[in-house]
């Protein structure tokens, strides 16, 4: 039986191939407060249902409107004291005081990237609306 080298590099290429976009593909896992971490994405307003069940604005749960960060790249985070790891992570609820709201309300709903640096924290009341939250410290345009 005779070997064909070029049946062997093609599959070498293609095995090749298949490692690196799995490895491009795997997120980075970012540590919970205190770190302090900076993410590129765009900041979108989002309603979601609020009290008192938390499940249906039709049905007659209060609107509560947050402003969320969709990320470029997924994370994902790493558990720490009570909060979970969490995978797939590509929209955060952002966490501002009522003075950066209008510092920066310039960037909601615009196309292009931002950085917003903050600290992670854990969804844990039923005002999060993202299992994954961002403290924020600064948001700037780039990223």
């Amino acid at each position: 039986m005779k070997l064909n080298p070029l049946r062997y590099l093609s599959t070498f290429l293609l095995l090749l191939f298949a490692f690196a976009e799995h490895a491009s593909a795997q997120e980075t896992c970012l540590s919970y407060e205190p770190a302090s971490v900076t993410l590129a994405g765009t900041i979108s307003k989002k309603t979601f249902p609020g009290p008192p069940n938390y499940e249906s604005i039709r049905k007659g749960d209060m609107a509560e409107t947050s402003w969320v960060l969709r990320l470029a790249i997924p994370i994902c985070t790493i558990a720490s004291g009570e909060d979970d790891a969490e995978r797939g992570v590509t929209d955060l609820q952002l966490i501002l005081t009522p003075r950066p709201y209008s510092t920066y309300k310039r960037f909601v709903g615009r196309k292009f990237r931002l950085k917003a640096t903050g600290k992670l924290t854990h969804a844990i009341t039923g005002h999060h609306h993202t299992a994954v939250l961002l403290e924020v410290a600064e948001i700037s345009r780039g990223g």
